[in-house]
């Protein structure tokens, strides 16, 4: 569908935010600290996902990029597929969210059936992420806290590396000795996210991230 690098990456649930709380007391502290509102973007008749498409924009307290995804394949807890990734004008995609301005586009984004410019795009649903970024050697460990447009929340591990087995393998010997037992995740955030009924307005994210998901976020 679109030329790209090849995006690997491991996702593993974890059953509770207590679970997500002893991995992180085994882990290095965070380099550094994300919050991420992640927009899922298609037509109203799903032209993207018919395309084995899916376009994210994702905006944070300080930047904002789009993300082209295509030929996701899923092996056990790995995920690949491939990804174009550019930054865009933070001010414009807030802009284009609230209807104020059109989408920042970029000229590298280039897949079948795919138009930037199209009117008809919009978020579809979208997710709310709370991320820290441990370094253990080489491999950063992703712990993710997300809050969906229906008001639940859950909790994973990713880890973004070429080598998938060798970066299971420090995963589980952190949750062994933080004595949390790691589920294989079988859906990506964009596909849980598709399977809520919004309540939820989205919120900018702002401020320091550290801090976390605002409590407060109102209803739609």
């Amino acid at each position: 569908m679109m030329d790209g690098p090849i995006e690997c990456e491991i996702k593993l649930r974890l059953a509770s935010r207590d679970d997500l709380l002893r991995m992180l007391q085994h882990l290095p502290c965070p380099r550094r600290w994300g919050l991420q509102l992640n927009l899922y973007l298609d037509t109203p008749t799903r032209d993207l996902a018919a395309r084995e498409l899916a376009l994210r924009l994702r905006i944070t307290p300080d930047h904002a990029r789009l993300t082209l995804k295509s030929g996701r394949g899923v092996t056990g807890c790995t995920f690949r597929c491939t990804e174009i990734e550019e930054a865009v004008d933070r001010e414009a995609a807030i802009g284009w969210v609230r209807g104020r301005a059109p989408l920042p586009t970029s000229p590298h984004f280039a897949a079948d059936g795919l138009d930037l410019h199209d009117p008809r795009l919009r978020p579809v649903n979208w997710s709310l992420t709370h991320r820290a970024l441990c370094d253990i050697d080489d491999i950063t460990i992703e712990v993710d806290e997300t809050l969906f447009s229906d008001g639940q929340r859950d909790w994973e591990i990713e880890v973004e590396h070429p080598d998938p087995d060798a970066a299971l393998a420090v995963v589980q010997r952190v949750a062994q000795a933080a004595g949390v037992l790691l589920h294989a995740q079988t859906r990506t955030k964009q596909a849980r996210a598709l399977a809520c009924s919004p309540r939820l307005e989205p919120w900018i994210p702002v401020g320091d991230p550290a801090l976390g998901i605002p409590g407060d976020i109102p209803l739609s």
